[in-house]
């Protein structure tokens, strides 16, 4: 994780995830106040643009272990570039729409490719640097939107499109930082592999018990906020700091949090811990409803850092399922496939929340933490089946 590659990589990744911060906090305004979009407009748009992506991961992925990550990955980054710095045009619904979509296949490509780039430039470290990358995503993401702060007080179109431009420049810059790295051949296909790319029913089963658990990042950004001003005597506000404290414990504690994982038994035990967490944490805020705003001030503050103890633990056990599980030639595709698969869930989290947790009250709390809790102790027999079906692959 010291290899000058992967010095790159992390610069790349903190100039990436600057512009997305700039980009998430003021992309919707500038749709809404600059080109006139309503907020439906809008919603609607950036749904079709994270379903045009799913499918884009495991066919960028693929395209990566056969010609290479890191030449993928320049072409991904300025396909980027382009579909950002386009958004800049858009004047009705129709070209928001296609802009989007060329923005969430381009955004999604990239995901699968750089996970392959990780793969190759981390080795047996792979899963670690893959978390160390998160931490400097959060770092970056956080820069970014207070920056865009500055665009927002301001509430100009000229600032805004400055905004969507500075974006598009990001991955530009991340590109000529990326080139610098060596590139790598693509490994060959074993001899006497059987084929794993049709159809690896044991990893699915793992990306989706991934999936389920991946709807706990829903959870703080918008269950929470909703719950607090909907169901509790907590004051609004409280919901800026409680989210700056998962940032912070996630820049903290997620690098140290992936040191003791370096097999798949290490990744099912930290996951199970995870998802215990993130039911207690669930519990936690189902109480929070029942008191003074004193004590719904004090069980939210502990459920988000219970809350985020798991979403760590969940990642790192991530992290380190999604890179074993997979044949190290086909990396490019299984990110892609495991990346779909997640990026499902995640796109179906708020709708799904807000029902559950919003709609139903403190059962719909109590459902969530069965759901993740069921999910988590799932992980061991199905990561197991996948790893059974790996060494198959390898020994048929």
């Amino acid at each position: 994780m010291v290899s000058g590659a992967a010095r790159a990589l992390a610069c790349a990744v903190l100039i990436t995830a600057i512009g997305n911060g700039l980009y998430l906090a003021g992309a919707v305004l500038f749709l809404t106040r600059s080109v006139g979009l309503s907020g439906t407009d809008v919603g609607i748009g950036l749904t079709i643009a994270g379903v045009a992506g799913l499918g884009a991961g495991p066919v960028v992925g693929a395209l990566a272990d056969r010609f290479g990550a890191r030449e993928i990955y320049l072409v991904t980054l300025t396909a980027e570039a382009l579909a950002t710095g386009s958004l800049v045009l858009v004047h009705s619904f129709a070209v928001f729409v296609v802009v989007a979509a060329a923005v969430g296949i381009a955004e999604q490509g990239s995901r699968a490719v750089r996970g392959a780039l990780i793969a190759r430039i981390g080795g047996d470290a792979r899963a670690r640097l893959r978390g160390y990358l998160r931490s400097v995503t959060n770092i970056g993401v956080a820069v970014g939107a207070a920056g865009a702060g500055l665009v927002i007080r301001s509430d100009t179109r000229t600032a805004y499109s400055a905004l969507i431009l500075v974006d598009a420049a990001s991955f530009l810059l991340t590109a000529l930082i990326i080139a610098r790295i060596p590139g790598q051949r693509p490994l060959p296909r074993p001899e006497r592999t059987v084929r794993p790319d049709r159809l690896d029913l044991p990893f699915l089963a793992v990306t989706a018990i991934f999936g389920v658990l991946s709807l706990q990042y829903a959870v703080l950004t918008v269950a929470l906020p909703l719950w607090i001003v909907t169901h509790t005597a907590a004051p609004a506000w409280l919901v800026s700091p409680l989210l700056l404290t998962n940032t912070v414990l996630v820049v903290c504690l997620q690098v140290r949090a992936g040191r003791g994982v370096e097999s798949i038994a290490d990744g099912i035990a930290i996951t199970r811990r995870a998802a215990v967490l993130l039911a207690l944490g669930c519990l936690l805020v189902c109480v929070s409803g029942a008191g003074s705003p004193v004590f719904a001030v004090t069980v939210l503050t502990l459920a988000v850092i219970v809350h985020t103890l798991g979403e760590i633990g969940h990642a790192a056990g991530e992290f380190e399922m999604s890179f074993a599980l997979a044949p190290e030639h086909a990396q490019g595709r299984y990110q892609g496939i495991f990346g779909m698969g997640t990026g499902a869930f995640i796109a179906a989290a708020p709708a799904l929340l807000s029902l559950i947790c919003i709609a139903w009250g403190p059962v719909g709390w109590i459902l969530l933490g069965g759901i993740l809790l069921s999910a988590g102790l799932g992980i061991g027999p199905t990561a197991r089946w996948a790893q059974r079906r790996a060494a198959h692959l390898v020994d048929a």
